[in-house]
C-alpha cells in the first residue's frame, strides 16, 4: 500500500473524531492553558482561589451556539456545564462590554461552595432593579446570594442572614460578599465601604444565576461578566487589589 493511502487511513478517522467532538467538550489545546492556571487572579490574589469564570476570555466559553461549558481559569479544573435548552445563557455585547445573557437557566457548578468562609466577586448588570435576581445559590435549597429590589441579601435555608440597604449603584457593578468563620462578614459594591453582617451557616451554593426558592427554581435575568470565588475571607488590602484590577478591566470606577 502506498504511503499516501496509509496516511489517509489515519488522517480521515482523526478528522471525523475532531468534527464529532467539537462543541461537545473542550479540546486538549484549550484545556491545557485553562487547567494549568496560566492566568493570575484579579489583583494577583491566587491564594485560596476556588474558581474563576470570565466572559472576557472567549476561549473559555464552549458554545453550540449557546453556552454549554464555562471553563474555569483558576487552575482548579472546575469547568461548569450548562444543560441544553432554549434558555441557555448566550454571549452578548452591551455598550462595548462582553457578557453572558441569563434569562431562565443557571450555570451548574461542578462543586459546592460553602457560604462560610468565602469571598465572591461578581461583575454583572441586571435587567431591572425592581425584580429579584439570584446571583448564586443552591439548586435544591433556599440558600445563596440574591439581589431583591435593589438590596443584596444572603439566605441560609430560607432565612435572611445578611442584607444591605438599597443600592445607590446601577449599571455594571462589582458585587462582593465576604464571609469569615467566627468573625464579621461584609458586602461591598464596586470596592466601596463595606456593610457588615454576621452569618453562621453550613449551607452551600452550586448554581450561578439561580436558586431553589420555596420549591421553585428562580433565575437571574441580566448579564454576568465575571465570577471569582476564593475559599477564604480576603483581607482589606486583598479586597482593594482585586477590586482595582476588576474595575480597570471592566471600566468600573472603584476607590
Amino acid at each position: 500500500m502506498s504511503r499516501h493511502r496509509s496516511w489517509l487511513r489515519v488522517a480521515v478517522p482523526l478528522a471525523l473524531i475532531a468534527l464529532a467532538t467539537s462543541g461537545a467538550a473542550w479540546s486538549p489545546r484549550l484545556d491545557l492553558p485553562v487547567t494549568s492556571g496560566t492566568w493570575s487572579a484579579p489583583g494577583g490574589i491566587n491564594s485560596g482561589l476556588l474558581l474563576w469564570y470570565d466572559a472576557a476570555e472567549a476561549g473559555t466559553m464552549a458554545l453550540s451556539p449557546r453556552l454549554r461549558y464555562w471553563f474555569d481559569k483558576s487552575g482548579q479544573a472546575q469547568h461548569a456545564p450548562v444543560s441544553a435548552g432554549p434558555n441557555q445563557p448566550y454571549p452578548t455585547v452591551t455598550a462595548g462590554v462582553t457578557g453572558l445573557q441569563f434569562s431562565g437557566a443557571a450555570v451548574q457548578l461542578p462543586t459546592s461552595i460553602p457560604l462560610e468562609p468565602m469571598t465572591v466577586m461578581i461583575v454583572f448588570r441586571q435587567s431591572n432593579d425592581g425584580l429579584s435576581h439570584p446571583l448564586m445559590g443552591s439548586r435544591t435549597r433556599f440558600s445563596g446570594i440574591t439581589m431583591e429590589f435593589g438590596r443584596l441579601r444572603v439566605y441560609s435555608n430560607g432565612q435572611v442572614v445578611g442584607a444591605t440597604t438599597a443600592r445607590t449603584v446601577t449599571g455594571l457593578t462589582i458585587t462582593t460578599v465576604r464571609t469569615a468563620a467566627g468573625a464579621s462578614d461584609g458586602f461591598q459594591y464596586n470596592g466601596g465601604a463595606e456593610t457588615s453582617f454576621n452569618i453562621t451557616t453550613s449551607e452551600s451554593m452550586n448554581w450561578i444565576g439561580g436558586m431553589f426558592v420555596a420549591g421553585t427554581a428562580k433565575y437571574f435575568v441580566g448579564t454576568i461578566m465575571e465570577v471569582v470565588i476564593w475559599g477564604r475571607s480576603l483581607s482589606v488590602s486583598e479586597l482593594q487589589a482585586a477590586h482595582r484590577a476588576l474595575g480597570a478591566k471592566w471600566g468600573i470606577s472603584v476607590p
